[in-house]
């Protein structure tokens, strides 16, 4: 059976990847794009870059997102299936952080083709690593049922992210605050270091500083390396900014300290629609095994 492929943006996919995805597909893979507004233009995700979201958004610019519609859904099964393919993975980013996932399902309703849609419980690397994973299972010749129940059992126990923001001010505007709400009283006087758990924000740690914040980003991400490695002799773990600046400070920071302790990094920039949420300033590294 050819299976198809579909993500969303928020993955962050390079074009690259994407060509490289494309190509162990068979031509059936395909990345559908969330939507920024900013003062009221809309921009498809990757359209803007995340440095000059962050540029307007500093500014003052009025940001906000929308999600991937049932439409775009349907158009992308629609293309996968005229390429042949007779069943189709999607992964999206977490349902607790968008609608996106609900449009993917709204869409696979409509069609007489089994479409699996697997909540990645997550975004951007831990996104793109399900995505790995979905194209292991495939180029594996394992059916729909197997591969979308492996990826969502990885999902769920074999990815870790943990990251600092700029502010809690963009994640309260935007409602993605979940259980890290707890921390707006305090937010003048600590710096958060959050986490996404099941899809959704959660605080892991308050500190004074960002400097103590990025010591305990080095502490959860060394410590989840250690943990995940035992689920595989391969674990990856990448650094992702806002701003797209692999020369930052903090970047390159984080980069030679987890370095020091053995653990080799990837960079990735966070998506725009991500950013939007999360705001400037914001850093984070995400840990995870590959198949």
């Amino acid at each position: 059976m050819k299976i198809g492929l579909v993500t969303d943006s928020t993955a962050q996919l390079s074009s690259a990847e994407v060509d490289r995805l494309e190509q162990l597909t068979g031509g059936l893979f395909a990345a559908v794009p969330l939507t920024v507004l900013v003062g009221g233009v809309a921009f498809a995700d990757g359209e803007i870059s995340a440095g000059q979201l962050c540029e307007k958004m500093t500014a003052g610019d009025d940001v906000s997102t929308s999600m991937a519609t049932p439409t775009q859904f349907a158009e992308a099964y629609s293309t996968l299936r005229s390429r042949g393919a007779e069943a189709i993975i999607v992964i999206t980013m977490s349902g607790d952080l968008s609608g996106t996932r609900d449009s993917a399902v709204n869409a696979a309703e409509s069609e007489d083709i089994l479409i699996d849609v697997v909540d990645s419980r997550s975004t951007s690397a831990g996104q793109a690593g399900a995505v790995e994973v979905a194209v292991a299972g495939i180029r594996q010749g394992l059916d729909v049922e197997s591969i979308a129940g492996t990826v969502a059992d990885w999902c769920a126990s074999e990815t870790r992210t943990v990251f600092v923001p700029g502010s809690l001010e963009h994640l309260r505007r935007g409602g993605r605050i979940g259980a890290a709400a707890s921390l707006l009283g305090r937010a003048l006087q600590i710096v958060p270091v959050l986490g996404l758990n099941a899809g959704v924000v959660v605080p892991l740690a308050r500190v004074r500083t960002r400097a103590k914040a990025l010591d305990k980003i080095v502490a959860l991400s060394t410590a989840a390396a250690e943990e995940l490695s035992e689920h595989g002799p391969k674990v990856a773990v990448e650094i992702q900014q806002a701003e797209g600046e692999i020369d930052d400070a903090d970047v390159v920071s984080l980069t030679e300290r987890l370095s020091e302790l053995g653990v080799d990094t990837r960079f990735r920039t966070l998506s725009t629609i991500i950013t939007a949420h999360v705001g400037p300033g914001t850093i984070g590294v995400s840990v995870q095994t590959t198949p």
